[in-house]
C-alpha cells in the first residue's frame, strides 16, 4: 500500500490487523504476500487502485504554532494541510507529529520505507528542539533530563541537553508523545515556547519562514 500512495507501513498494519484488507476476497493477515498489479486487494471493501511505478515526494515544512499536523481536525483548528498544495492532502503524510504548541521542522511523505526508518526508535534518528522554558533549570534537572525520566511505565532514553539561561536545546532519539514537554514538566520546567529545529541530518534554515515549506530528498535526512 505504500507505492499506492495509501498508507504508511504502520497504518496499513493497522488496517490489516483490525480485518479491513482482503486479498483476492480473503481477510489479509500480517506476513501475506500481495501484488498489486495481479491481485485483487480491497480496503473496507473499496479496490485499491495501483499507480504504477510511484513517484515519491519528499517535503520540508515550518509548522507554525496554532495549526495540527491531522487532515481534519474535530475542533475545526487549522491543519498543516491548509500550508500545501490541494493535491498533497490526501497523498502525503507527516513523519512524526507536533502538537498544537510547537512550531518547527516538520516532514512530509507518501515514501513508507523512509517513514519506517525515521520513526521507529530502533533507527535511533535524532530529533533537536529548542525550548524556553519558565526558570534557569538547576544542574539537578539537567541531569535527570540527560540521564532520563520516567514517562508512563517507561524510562526515557539518555539525552543531549544544554542550557544558556532559559533556553534549553534537547536532542532525542524517541519519538512518543508530547515527550519535550512531558520530560520537561516532568522536572519542574514550564515550557513558554518549544521549536523543533532538526530531524536526522535535516536543520530548520535561519531563513526559513513559518508556513513555509521546500522540496527535499532522503539523502538530507539520512
Amino acid at each position: 500500500m505504500n507505492k499506492a500512495g495509501i498508507a504508511s507501513r504502520r497504518k496499513a498494519e493497522e488496517l490489516i490487523k483490525s480485518g479491513k484488507i482482503s486479498v483476492n476476497g480473503k481477510i489479509a493477515t500480517l506476513g501475506d504476500k500481495a501484488d498489486a498489479e495481479q491481485d485483487e486487494i480491497k480496503i473496507s471493501g473499496k479496490s485499491l487502485r495501483y499507480r504504477g511505478e510511484e513517484k515519491f515526494v519528499y517535503l520540508a515544512l515550518y509548522k507554525p504554532t496554532g495549526y495540527v499536523t491531522t487532515r481534519q481536525d474535530p475542533l475545526r483548528r487549522k491543519t498543516i494541510y491548509s500550508l500545501l498544495p490541494s493535491e498533497f492532502k490526501n497523498t502525503l503524510w507527516p513523519i512524526g507529529r507536533l502538537d498544537y504548541n510547537t512550531e518547527g521542522l516538520l516532514v512530509l511523505t507518501n515514501d513508507g520505507d523512509l517513514t519506517q526508518k525515521l520513526s521507529h526508535p530502533s533507527f535511533e534518528h535524532e530529533k533537536e528542539y529548542l525550548a524556553q522554558v519558565h526558570m534557569k533549570p538547576t544542574p539537578m534537572q539537567l541531569a535527570r533530563l540527560r540521564k532520563g525520566v520516567v514517562l508512563g511505565d517507561k524510562k526515557t532514553a539518555v539525552a543531549e541537553v544544554d542550557a544558556q539561561g532559559r533556553s534549553l536545546r534537547i536532542v532525542i532519539h524517541e519519538g512518543r508523545n508530547r515527550q519535550i514537554r512531558r520530560m520537561l514538566g516532568r522536572v519542574g520546567l514550564e515550557i513558554l515556547s518549544l521549536r523543533r529545529t532538526r530531524i536526522g541530518k535535516l536543520s530548520l534554515p535561519k531563513e526559513a519562514k513559518k508556513g513555509s515549506f521546500w522540496e527535499i530528498s532522503p539523502e538530507d535526512l539520512l
